[in-house]
Order: C-alpha cells, then structure tokens, then sequence
C-alpha cells in the first residue's frame, strides 16, 4: 500500500484544486462574456458572417441570412442547400475565376454577384473572403462577410441610366457643347464640339480649352467664362471669327451650397442665319428704296399733274361767270361754295404730294426740311414743336439716311398725336461722330413700354414697331423711355461715315 498523504499534503491538494477550479470558472465566465461580445458583434454587423468549403458548402451562418434569402440558417448548415444553389448561373464562373485567381495569390478576395432568394427577388451581393489553408497549402475553409449592395447596385445603375440619357441628349443636339471646370479644364465635351478641333472627344478630357484656341480670342474666353464663376449668372456671347458666326451662352453648374463649381459652355452655329438675315436686311432697304422712289414718282404726279389741273380748274370756275353779269346770285354762290372745296382739295393734294416726298428734301437737306415740316405740323395740330439740329450742315448724308430720318420724325409726331395728348414737343437732331442722334420727347400722357411694345405685336399696330425696323436697316438703336403720366422720350442712334461737303 502506498503511504497516506499526510494533513499537510491534503490541505495543499485541496487548495490547488479550489483554484483550479475558480481558475476554471474564471475562464469559462471570460469565454462565455467573449462569446457573448461575438454574438453581438455579429448581430449588429450590417453583413452576414459565414464559414464554409471550397464546394459551396456552409458550415456557419448568422441568423440575419434568413432576412437577406428567405432560407433559414439550419437549411444551410445541415448541408440541404449549397450557397451556389441561390446564386444566378451567369454569375457562378465570374464567382469562381475570382476565387481562383484569389487562390494564387493572397488567398483574399471581393467579388460581386446576385442571388435569387426563396421569393425569387433578385439581390445584389458582395462578398469579402478569406481562403485558409493547412501547412500543406490545402483549403481547410472559407470565411468572410456577405453585404447586401442591391440598392447601391440599383441606385449604380440609375446613375448609368442617367449618364447615358444625359450623353445621349448632348449628342443628339446640334449645338456644341463643353464643361469646364474654373480653369478651363475640359470635363466633358460632345461630338460637335469635339469635330471644330478634329479630335475625338475621349481625346479631349482633360485637356485644358485654352490651350486650343487662337491666343488672340483666348482673353476675351477666359474672361468670359471667369465672370459666370464669380457673378452665378450666364453670359452670352455672339461673335464672328473667319466666317463663322457663333451664338455662345455659358451657364453656372452649382452645387448643393450655390457655390459655382464647373461652367456648361453652348455654343451654336449660326452662319446660315446671319446670311440670311442680313439678305432679309439688304432686300428690305431695297424694298424701301423702291417705296421712296414710287412714292416720289406719286408725289410728282400729284403735284405737277393733278394739283395743276385742279389749280387751273378753280380758277376757271372762279371766272366763269365775268362776262355772265346777269346769272342769278343763288349760282354765283353755289359756284363759290364750289370753288372753295376745290381749293381745298387742291390743298390736299399738295400736302399729300408733301408728305409722300417732301421737295426740298434733296436741295434743303434733313434738318430744313424736318424744321419746316415740323413748323407745318406744329400749326395744323396745334401742338407746340420745338425743333433743334446742329452739326448737319457741313455733312453730305446718304439719300437713304436722310429720308429714313425724316420719315421717323413724321411718324414720331403721328404717334404722338393720335396716343399722347401732348402739349409740347421737343425734338433734337445732331451729328456726333460717328452717330446722327435723334432724340424726341414729349410731355403726353406716357405709357408702359413693355406692355405697349407687346399690345402692337398682338394688335399688329405699325406704329413703334415701324420705327425700330427703320432704326434696324439703318444699323442703328432705338431706346424708349416712358412711364403712365410722365410723358415720353425716345432715343435713336444712326451710325454714319464722316464725309465733309465739298
């Protein structure tokens, strides 16, 4: 028989085993908080963790598996259903060319895939794994996360949609198209614009816009563009460079905050339309041109032909009766009574030959005949005139400026008494290198320029309207200025070339 262990030795036996056993309890208490702390951390992970083999398998999956595909945890686990079993088949070999080229390399991978869950809802998933494998280099398992990613995936795609309709929108248009960043850095182009530089658009990004223009019309852009970033308001621009017009318009791209951050630049040919407008142009001075001519010829005619007849009529009638002593006085006076209406028409017909082209006109030049007509004016309607025309006289101006500037006047003064209910009239008339300046203000009734402007559009009225488009054949400008109550000034600037008399 062995020898008894002594009180002592007991004691120590019993000592140890106590703290082997709080040690024991100590240690399960810490692993079963670690396990604990595991499971939290994995529940509240927005991912599912899994462990599983190279045949798809799963070993382990959290609970969350069963919101993401609708199969329970233990479907997998017990091996009833294989990962690969949910995953789309044209999916499954980009999913394994990843694995295996993870296999050769660092052993980790991502890759992305969809399932079909028990629903059939397609879902997008990404997957970070982990091969491990033993001494030998054979996989033991596979470990890692699933993240759902559909509405990434969905909202990826939108993005795409998007970019595909905007791409597609800025081809589709005529207009040239660039965005620019604040140094000119190009971050996007269309093909139209792409084509004026003959290059490719992808061969484009990035590059800087200034470096692709002429240096000479390089400031004037630059400029152009850097006001848009510090006013947040567009710019347009029309211009012409060897031949070609362009009708440019930059707009401000803003962020979230209103911050300017890039420039979208419009640009649009339009050549064709400058071509024909100025044939528009040239064929209605023309036209105009032929108007004074048939209304010269007219005036002519009524003054030397019909105005002499009718002249010669009524002193016929006025002397019909001398050498008739004894015809009854009822005729005489039915006579003078005739008489007096013929001299009337007689006066009609010269002040009609005078409007249509007034005779001094050609001999006189503007500012007499305008003087004159105004005094004329100024007595049959009763309005007060007041005519000033200074640095005229040594001029020779076209015969076409003249009579344009002469009919403004007489249209200005119609105007001005069928609407204004004026009293006094000023009118200015005044050659400052390199304008004929007109100014003609009045102390009427006013009105709302904007609104009467669009009232003679609707209405058709010729009024305003035919004198901006002799202003415009003219290449000049016409400014209005009126407001209710406060009367009207208008403003017109005629360009001319400096030629002195003689």
């Amino acid at each position: 028989m062995g020898k008894k262990p002594t009180y002592k030795e007991l004691t120590q036996k019993i000592k140890k085993l106590e703290q082997e056993a709080i040690f024991r309890e100590q240690a399960e208490e810490a692993f079963r908080k670690s396990e604990e702390k595991y499971r939290l951390l994995v529940k509240n992970l927005p991912s599912i963790v899994y462990q599983g083999h190279v045949d798809w398998s799963v070993e382990f999956f959290d609970s969350k598996i069963e919101l993401l595909t609708g199969y329970s945890v233990d479907e997998f686990n017990l091996g009833k259903l294989k990962w690969k079993d949910i995953i789309l088949n044209e999916d499954v070999l980009n999913a394994k060319e990843i694995f295996i080229r993870a296999l050769k390399s660092d052993r980790s991978y991502i890759r992305e895939y969809r399932i079909e869950s028990k629903a059939k809802d397609i879902r997008w998933i990404q997957e970070r794994g982990q091969i491990i494998c033993n001494n030998t280099g054979r996989i033991e398992y596979v470990s890692g996360v699933f993240f759902d990613i559909t509405d990434y995936k969905q909202a990826e795609e939108e993005v795409r949609k998007s970019e595909e309709m905007a791409r597609a929108l800025l081809n589709a248009t005529t207009d040239a198209v660039v965005l620019l960043d604040s140094r000119g850095t190009i971050l996007d182009i269309n093909d139209t614009y792409a084509q004026r530089f003959q290059k490719h658009k992808d061969h484009m990004l990035g590059l800087c816009i200034w470096n692709l223009s002429p240096p000479e019309r390089t400031v004037l852009k630059m400029a152009n563009v850097q006001k848009v970033f510090e006013s947040g308001r567009p710019v347009r621009i029309v211009d012409e460079q060897k031949g070609i017009w362009n009708d440019t318009n930059i707009y401000p791209v803003c962020n979230a905050k209103g911050k300017v951050m890039q420039v979208a630049v419009f640009a649009r040919d339009i050549t064709e339309r400058k071509i024909a407008e100025e044939h528009v142009h040239t064929l209605t001075q023309q036209l105009m041109k032929v108007q004074e001519i048939e209304r010269q010829q007219i005036a002519y005619d009524l003054h030397d032909n019909l105005a002499q007849d009718l002249s010669l009529l009524g002193i016929g009638l006025e002397t019909l009766f001398d050498s008739h002593p004894s015809v009854p006085l009822e005729v005489k006076q039915k006579a003078s009574e005739l008489s007096k209406t013929l001299r009337r028409s007689i006066s009609a017909v010269r002040d009609m030959s005078y409007d249509l082209h007034p005779p001094g006109l050609d001999q006189l030049g503007i500012a007499h005949t305008a003087y004159q007509y105004c005094e004329e004016f100024s007595e049959k309607s009763g309005t007060n005139i007041d005519f000033f025309a200074a640095g005229l006289d040594d001029l020779t101006i076209p015969n076409n400026t003249e009579i344009n500037l002469y009919r403004l006047i007489q249209e200005a003064l119609w105007n001005i008494k069928k609407h204004a209910d004026a009293t006094n009239v000023t009118i200015k008339l005044v050659a400052s290198f390199p304008y004929i300046i007109l100014r003609i203000e009045d102390d009427g009734k006013g009105f709302n320029v904007k609104d009467r402007l669009a009232a003679a559009s609707k209405e058709k009225r010729m009024g305003l309207r035919s004198m901006e488009q002799r202003v415009s054949l003219l290449d000049g400008k016409m400014r209005i200025q009126s407001r209710p109550k406060e009367g009207t000034k208008v403003y017109i600037e005629i360009p001319y070339k400096e030629k002195k008399r003689g």
